[in-house]
């Protein structure tokens, strides 16, 4: 029986498999291993996808992954390869077995080859019965496939059928055994389906055949029929296999295409309206099995009355029973369709009050049902009707919908386009008077090719006066000599033939000119729709200076892609509505990706370095808010883990829907930032020098400042320690001197800490600085200095000075400088006082001013631009990088260093620095010496521009 039932699987006329639950082949027939080549081992499991073509597999596999997910029946498409390597289109279908509780156990599939679309299956005559076994297995296997199977017997009588076969029919199988051969297949197919079937019966081979066949419910459906016989050892056939595949949907929509292709060329080539209508009339009641007869009706739309325009099939009583009739909220299907401008059913006109006025001229005439819909203009405007009638009563089926919202489509570009040549011809004078002044060449010419227009831009772009070329055959005036026979060719075949190969379409050539000169010319040419032999219109452009701007378009463009590539510039568009990104090739180099990849911001964002990942969000977020320009530079860390440092700037326009589109650039600055880098790096060895420098300076000031809270220490210890030894001890007089020993030392650690950190080597730091406390500081740290050198210091600081944001020891060695300076400045005057006076204040723009102002010898006011030099020095022992490094430091924190000489004696050198609430604004930066990377984006974050 196993053996029996194997042979009859493996000779179904299709390739047939079995799958677990979770998609693995673990069953495939013999027709399946002999078409791919492949063993039943090496099909098994995921083994199957090699025969299927490598394009379509990628669709295949994602579409059965959503068909065991969905655990539903589907149909899918796919090449597969056959033994010889050659790759044909073939149909999956499957279908899933389930338990008793609804749970996928297995999946069966048939695969049907599609490369042939058509085709059906046939009906015999007498019995050949399998063992009632054989007969139960074979149902088990194939009422699951998702296909129509047969068998039949030797001499053509009906044997089994599948579940689908009985389903569709309606009918068990001796019903369906009792029927007369091909009694389901439609009458307009019957003799091709017997025919082919008889032949098949009498020669023993395939047969392959498309045909109708009447579902249980009477609607006819296209199926393709293949049968295969199934033969002994001995080749005696012992079955014939029939396979039928639903290709209904198919073949409609195959057949709605050409229809559609060929109303539209009709259209397009001018063909009467009438004809168009009918036409397509014709077209709907050969696609629409429920449909008896159509017609289309047109509105007059000042009368608001409809007529008909094309009713093939409709009898003529009825149509001139009612042609003309007003349109109203009640009046039968069309006149309430058109007069509400919505589709109207009329599922039985026996029955449905709208059709009270007509319902006896159309009972009468064999109509009983009737939906009309009507034709809108482009804008809207209700032209016409279009009416299914049926000869009982009936609705719409989903298919019938499909064919009606494209009849009426194609029925209104008919009506308009009609409508638009009645206006054209209307209009003659209207129409010369365009011509003339058009700025295009216009020339037509009759059927003989001679012209009869010619327009005075012709005149002026070929040369020639109107009435030298009037009559002239047009490959003679205006053809280069090289194409004029193939010209006369084409217009002789296509009054030949009909056949059109240049009309309607937009070509480009080359003409000539009266003096022999050849140009580049567009042209388009449109039959003239009138009536007699045919003429033609051409309308010609010149296109010298078009090429010449499309050559030097393709020029700036490759120009532009060059600087791009030299400047590591990338352009970019970002559309923020629906994040539609345009990149340029230089972007895509720059980020890494392959030219021509779908760009998202998620993909973008995969580049971004993670540090800045947040900061590149929060941009994204504030330009779909706002929708002006902005600034912004952040860090790429490719797959090699390298790092580009990226800055972008963006223009945002807005366009007339509401919608926000950025325009901008991207350059890579990797090697500017790395140089940045190594010169603040260089800066703040420099700055680290000048301040070591300063130390020696510093060294009396220094040490008396070290020494004080020694000295006291040393004092208090022998006191505690003359105390204690005192009988009895003084305890109390201890205490006290162990105290002051711990206050001395505490002024001892603190000077010590201060010259640390004002000495220290370490990178710049941002952090709220309250100069004032910074001032105060290092005057603590110079006071010894100064009083030594005989200096009358007299500080003037705001009690309401604003703090600042920058770098505390940076600041503070600015402050430093500033006062040695000015110190030394004075050390050679006598007869006055060495007065230094260090004042701070609020500045004009939100800023912070410090001031430090000697009585000292000053300077030459033509150099004073000097002075900030490096290396340039007006002292016998100075290195000449105090100030240079100062005004670097001062610049680093967005703020400016200058000098002036005083009314009197001395100079007074200034600097001045944004507040911290002017930081926050503008987004001042540490520069002397950079931070991290992830710092230096949070600052240009800050410092958006919007």
């Amino acid at each position: 029986m196993e053996n029996e039932l194997s042979r009859v699987v493996d000779a179904l006329p299709g390739l047939v498999w079995t799958a677990f639950p979770d998609g693995e082949i673990d069953f495939l027939n013999h027709r399946w291993c002999e078409y791919t080549g492949l063993s039943v081992d090496e099909g098994s499991g995921q083994g199957w996808l090699t025969a299927v073509h490598p394009d379509d597999l990628p669709g295949l596999v994602e579409r059965w992954r959503s068909v065991l997910a969905s655990g539903e029946p589907r149909e899918m498409e796919a090449r597969l390869r056959r033994f010889d390597g050659e790759y044909r289109w073939f149909l999956f279908r499957t279908y899933p077995l389930r338990d008793a509780s609804g749970q996928v156990v297995k999946w069966c599939g048939m695969n049907s080859e599609i490369n042939d679309r058509s085709g059906f299956e046939g009906i015999g005559h007498t019995r050949w019965r399998l063992s009632s076994s054989a007969r139960e297995d074979f149902r088990s296997i194939v009422d699951d496939l998702p296909t129509f199977v047969t068998l039949m017997t030797p001499d053509g009588e009906l044997e089994l059928a599948n579940r689908q076969v009985l389903e569709y029919f309606g009918a068990t199988l001796e019903e369906l055994r009792a029927r007369p051969s091909a009694s389901t297949v439609h009458p307009d197919d019957r003799p091709d389906v017997l025919a082919a079937w008889r032949e098949s019966l009498e020669n023993g081979q395939p047969y392959e055949v498309a045909g109708r066949q009447r579902r249980a419910d009477g609607v006819y459906r296209w199926f393709h029929m293949r049968a295969f016989p199934l033969r002994d050892t001995d080749g005696r056939i012992l079955l014939w296999y029939l396979l039928q595949t639903d290709v209904d949907d198919r073949k409609r929509a195959e057949a709605l295409l050409a229809s559609e292709k060929r109303l539209l060329e009709m259209i397009a080539t001018g063909a009467s309206l009438s004809t168009t209508l009918t036409e397509l009339c014709v077209s709907v009641e050969t696609l629409c099995a429920n449909c008896t007869c159509c017609s289309i009706l047109l509105l007059n739309p000042d009368t608001k009355r409809l007529w008909h325009a094309a009713s093939p099939n409709v009898p003529k009583a009825y149509t001139e029973s009612i042609d003309g009739f007003a349109i109203g909220p009640d009046v039968s299907s069309c006149g309430t369709a058109a007069y509400v401008v919505k589709q109207v059913i009329a599922s039985d006109i026996a029955s449905d009050p709208r059709w009270a006025e007509f319902r006896a001229v159309a009972l009468a005439n064999g109509l009983r049902a009737c939906w009309s819909t009507p034709i809108l203009s482009q804008q809207n405007v209700v032209l016409g009707t279009f009416a299914m009638f049926s000869g009982k009563p009936s609705s719409p089926t989903r298919e019938d919908q499909e064919v009606i919202a494209q009849i009426t489509h194609l029925a209104s570009i008919a009506i308009e386009r009609a409508q638009n040549d009645a206006a054209l011809k209307q209009s003659e004078a209207r129409k010369a008077a365009i011509l003339d002044s058009a700025l295009d060449c216009v020339v037509t010419i009759d059927h003989e090719g001679c012209i009869t227009e010619f327009n005075p831009a012709a005149e002026r772009t070929f040369g020639y006066r109107r009435e030298e070329v009037v009559g002239q055959q047009l490959a003679d005036v205006i053809i280069p000599p090289a194409l004029r026979q193939e010209h006369r060719r084409g217009l002789a075949r296509y009054l030949a033939t009909g056949e059109e190969r240049v009309l309607g379409r937009r070509i480009e050539m080359t003409a000539v000119r009266a003096d022999g000169s050849e140009f580049p010319v567009e042209l388009a040419i449109t039959r003239i729709p009138l009536d007699g032999p045919p003429s033609f219109t051409g309308y010609l452009r010149d296109m010298t200076e078009r090429k010449r701007s499309e050559e030097e378009l393709r020029r700036g463009e490759a120009f532009l892609a060059e600087a791009q590539r030299l400047s590591s510039t990338g352009s970019f568009s970002w559309r923020v509505a629906t994040d539609d990104i345009t990149w340029s090739a230089q972007l895509y180099r720059i980020f890494g990706f392959d030219e021509g990849l779908p760009l998202t911001l998620e993909l973008i964002g995969t580049r971004v370095h993670s540090d800045d990942i947040p900061l590149f969000y929060e941009m994204i977020d504030r330009a779909r808010g706002v929708g002006t320009d902005f600034e912004y530079e952040h860090r790429l860390q490719m797959p090699d883990h390298s790092i580009k440092y990226l800055h972008m700037v963006a223009h945002g326009i807005r366009h007339q829907d509401g919608g926000v589109e950025y325009i901008g650039a991207v350059q890579d600055v990797t090697r500017r930032r790395l140089a940045e880098e190594a010169l603040g790096k260089a800066r703040s060895e420099l700055a680290h020098v000048a301040r070591v420098t300063t130390l020696g300076v510093l060294t009396a000031s220094i040490a008396h400042e070290v020494n004080q809270p020694l000295s006291g220490i040393v004092t208090n210890a022998s006191t505690c320690l003359r105390m204690l030894a005192a009988d009895p001890p003084n305890l109390e007089g201890a205490r006290e001197t162990a105290r002051r020993t711990i206050r001395d030392g505490h002024r001892a650690s603190e000077v010590i800490t201060r010259l640390r950190a004002l000495f220290g080597k370490k990178n710049a730091t941002a952090e709220v600085v309250d100069l004032n406390d910074a001032t105060r500081e290092v005057i603590a740290l110079l006071l010894s200095g100064l009083q030594k050198d005989r200096v009358i210091l007299r500080p003037e600081l705001a009690d309401d000075l604003p703090p600042v944001t920058g770098d505390r020891v940076q600041l503070q060695q600015v402050v430093l400088n500033l006062i040695l300076n000015a110190s030394d400045s004075m050390s050679g005057v006598d007869d006055r006082p060495r007065q230094l006076v260090i004042r701070t204040e609020r500045d004009e723009d939100d800023h912070v001013r410090l001031t430090v102002q000697d009585a000292g010898v000053g300077f030459d006011p033509q150099g004073v631009e000097r002075l900030f030099e490096a290396f340039y020095t007006t002292k016998s022992d100075g290195m000449g990088i105090g100030l240079s490094v100062s005004r670097s430091i001062i610049e680093s924190h967005h703020g400016r260093l200058w000098a002036a000489s005083n009314d009197g004696p001395g100079a007074t050198f200034s600097f001045s620095l944004p507040s911290r609430h002017g930081c926050l604004a503008d987004g001042p930066s540490v520069g002397a010496v950079r931070g991290p990377s992830v710092t230096d984006a949070e600052r240009v974050m800050r410092n958006v521009s919007w």
